[in-house]
């Protein structure tokens, strides 16, 4: 069995995430970012796929958008698992998939039913954003409660709920 985990990230912890899954996994497996999948040599080995986007000002990528709806009838017909990746989901009770409208519409827009969702909260990286990025997080930290210093990098992402992710996945 071969399995593939590809990624979508703007600042990097959503491929952090997917490398880490990589860690864990029993058996073959590769990460590549979505944009490689078209002329990814394997795909036909492929039985098992994971797909994870991080979340930017409430929307996912609108490029691997496209590349699941252009795959939705392959990805029917194979183990397949998403992830989403936000700093909404540091909060409690904010990182239900089920509950999670991001999510919700992501899966109507897309018409793709994975086999298993989750979410992980991400990481907030203030150094790495640029003016106009930062004030804007700044903004929604406030409106949502967390940190607006504007210099801090706080890794909220929970790698016990990572790692037990990849085990139900392969179980």
């Amino acid at each position: 069995m071969h399995s593939l985990i590809i990624y979508s990230t703007v600042d990097g912890q959503t491929q952090k995430i997917a490398q880490a899954m990589a860690k864990d996994w029993p058996d073959d497996v590769d990460v590549i970012p979505f944009e490689s999948f078209e002329d990814y040599p394997k795909r036909e080995q492929v039985s098992r796929i994971v797909i994870g986007s991080s979340i930017r000002y409430g929307h996912y990528n609108k490029d691997l958008i496209k590349l699941i709806q252009r795959h939705r009838e392959w990805l029917a017909s194979i183990d397949s698992a998403f992830f989403s990746v936000n700093l909404t989901a540091r909060k409690p009770g904010k990182n239900d998939p089920d509950t999670s409208s991001y999510i919700q519409k992501f899966l109507k827009r897309t018409g793709w039913l994975p086999d298993h969702i989750a979410m992980f909260a991400g990481q907030l990286a203030y150094p790495k954003y640029g003016f106009f990025d930062k004030q804007m997080i700044r903004f929604i930290m406030k409106m949502t409660g967390g940190c607006t210093d504007g210099v801090s990098t706080i890794e909220y992402t929970n790698w016990d709920d990572v790692s037990r992710f990849v085990e139900t996945l392969n179980s």
